[in-house]
């Protein structure tokens, strides 16, 4: 499961795919972006895949139905909670719906 705020994080930055390779021979996934300078990684998998290649196109299917979900509504339900911070996740969300253009 992956959380509304991570789905947020993921859709308002550049996201990346990586590939790892675990203790047990397997391959794994991390969603991240570069934010400020700094990696952040959102999800990481469990290494389960058997090549890199699967590790990487379940990484790059998950990102992709992330980026694809219509967040709006639950922007604005954030939105209203913040109340007098509305105005700056407004602008978040002006900004993001800017990007998916």
């Amino acid at each position: 499961m992956v959380s509304l705020l991570t789905a947020l994080t993921i859709q308002e930055n550049k996201a990346e795919v990586a590939v790892y390779q675990g203790e047990n021979k397997k391959y794994g996934f991390e969603i991240y972006s570069i934010i400020r300078d700094k990696y952040r990684p959102h999800i990481t998998s469990e290494p389960v895949f058997d090549s890199e290649q699967n590790a990487e196109d379940e990484g790059k299917k998950l990102c992709k139905t992330i980026e694809s979900l219509n967040l709006d509504k639950k922007r604005k339900e954030l939105s209203n909670f913040l109340g007098d911070d509305a105005k700056i996740v407004q602008e978040i969300i002006d900004e993001s719906k800017s990007k998916s253009r």
